[in-house]
């Protein structure tokens, strides 16, 4: 299961979080995502890291960098690092394809369509959506409903 979703930047400010379980409190939030940035930033070449400790259990912290973004994982055993690294490249091609060419200001200025794509990929930590296509569709028919 993806217990969390997150974007941020080369110099560790956060652009999008969205969290999946239900454990974590809010004070915790800044300290997950401090450990998360020194932990990618203190393994350059690496993209998955296997022991990373959240909520007192250890978890699975996959990321990939893009430019100056980082899109990161964190996941509990039963989810596949591979395929989750896959994921995170589908999910980067999709905001490339939406924004025409995605930088860092998009995931600013456009958080609700941020929060769209990742929801029509992914629902309660379980991932539902692998097809770009489908998933650019989608979201161009919600544009459309938008503007009737």
């Amino acid at each position: 299961m993806i217990e969390g979703v997150l974007i941020i930047n080369s110099t560790g400010n956060l652009r999008f979080i969205k969290i999946y379980t239900e454990e974590e409190k809010p004070n915790e939030r800044e300290n997950l995502i401090k450990r998360i940035f020194q932990s990618m930033t203190n393994s350059k070449e690496i993209s998955v890291i296997l022991d990373f400790e959240y909520m007192s259990n250890q978890r699975k912290l996959v990321y990939k960098a893009f430019g100056s973004i980082y899109i990161a994982l964190l996941l509990d055993d039963s989810e596949n690092e591979l395929a989750i690294l896959d994921f995170i490249s589908v999910m980067m091609q999709c905001f490339d394809e939406i924004f025409k060419g995605v930088c860092e200001l998009h995931f600013i200025m456009n958080p609700e369509k941020i929060y769209y794509i990742v929801d029509e990929m992914i629902s309660g930590g379980i991932v539902i959506e692998t097809s770009k296509s489908e998933i650019i569709s989608n979201y161009n028919e919600k544009l459309k409903d938008l503007d009737k």
